[in-house]
C-alpha cells in the first residue's frame, strides 16, 4: 500500500446532475447496465440497486447527525464526494467480499503539504491530510515504523504526529473500486468511488433498497460519472 495517494473528488459546491451536464438520462445509459450486471455478478456480493440522488442525500444527513453524536471528531468526506456523482449503487455484501484496497478511516491532521519528503498523506479535493493513523489493512506489509495498536484494526504512528497541540481527527476517505476501474474506458465511466456508510445509514439503505436486516451483512456505497 502506498502512503502517497490522491484522490479525484468532484468540484464543490452544488452536486451535477446528469441532465445539467450533457450526460443524459443515467438510468439508460449502457454503461449503467453493464456495471449493473458487473456489480452483481461480484462473488461476496448478496444485492444491488442504483438509488437516486435523493437517496444519497439522505445518507449525508444522517451521516452529518452521526457525526455531531460521536464523542471523537469525525468526518465522512467519502458520503460527501458520492453525492456530488452522476450515478449510484448500493450493494449489500457478505463475508466473502474481498477487503477494501486502502483503509476505510484515517487519523489526520489537516495541513499544507510540506515538501516531497513528507510522504505520509492523502489529498483529498485540493486538501492535505496527514495520516497519523490507520485502519489495520490484513493484506498489508508489517509496519516498519513505530506504531500503538487501538484493538486489533486500528494503528496510530506517534512520531507522525506534528504535536499533541495540533488538532486531529477521524476521516472517512472515498476509496476505489478494482471491478469497475479495470473496465471504466468501456462503460464510459470516471471518478469511480466507494464509500461504507455509518450504522444509521445502513439501515437506511437496506429499508429503502428492501435490503435483508441480517446483521451479518453490510451495505456499501458505489459511485460514479458517466464520461462525457
Amino acid at each position: 500500500m502506498s502512503d502517497k495517494r490522491e484522490a479525484g473528488g468532484g468540484q464543490s459546491g452544488q452536486p451535477r446532475r446528469a441532465s445539467e451536464s450533457g450526460r443524459g438520462n443515467p438510468s439508460v445509459h449502457p454503461g449503467v447496465r453493464k456495471a449493473l450486471r458487473i456489480l452483481r455478478g461480484l462473488p461476496g456480493i448478496v444485492a444491488v440497486k442504483q438509488v437516486q440522488r435523493q437517496i444519497v442525500e439522505q445518507v449525508v444527513g444522517l451521516e452529518s447527525r452521526y457525526e455531531q453524536g460521536v464523542l471523537l471528531p469525525l468526518k465522512n468526506l467519502g458520503v460527501r464526494m458520492a453525492m456530488q456523482r452522476d450515478v449510484a449503487f448500493a450493494l449489500l455484501k457478505d463475508r466473502h467480499f474481498r477487503e477494501p484496497p486502502e483503509p476505510t478511516v484515517y487519523l489526520v491532521e489537516e495541513k499544507q503539504r510540506s515538501g516531497s519528503a513528507d510522504k505520509h498523506y492523502l489529498t483529498l479535493e485540493g486538501r492535505t491530510y496527514r495520516i497519523v493513523g490507520e485502519e489495520v489493512i490484513t493484506s498489508r506489509e508489517p509496519y516498519l515504523e513505530k506504531t500503538i495498536s487501538l484493538g486489533d484494526s486500528f494503528v496510530i504512528f506517534p512520531e507522525r504526529r506534528s504535536s499533541d497541540k495540533t488538532p486531529s481527527y477521524f476521516l472517512v476517505p472515498p476509496l476505489g473500486f478494482p471491478e469497475l476501474e479495470e473496465v471504466r474506458a468501456e462503460l464510459g465511466i470516471e471518478g469511480v468511488l466507494s464509500i461504507s456508510p455509518s450504522a444509521q445509514a445502513d439501515v437506511c439503505l437496506r429499508e429503502v433498497c428492501g435490503f435483508s436486516p441480517d446483521p451479518a451483512l453490510a451495505t456499501l456505497l458505489v459511485a460514479f460519472d458517466l464520461k462525457r
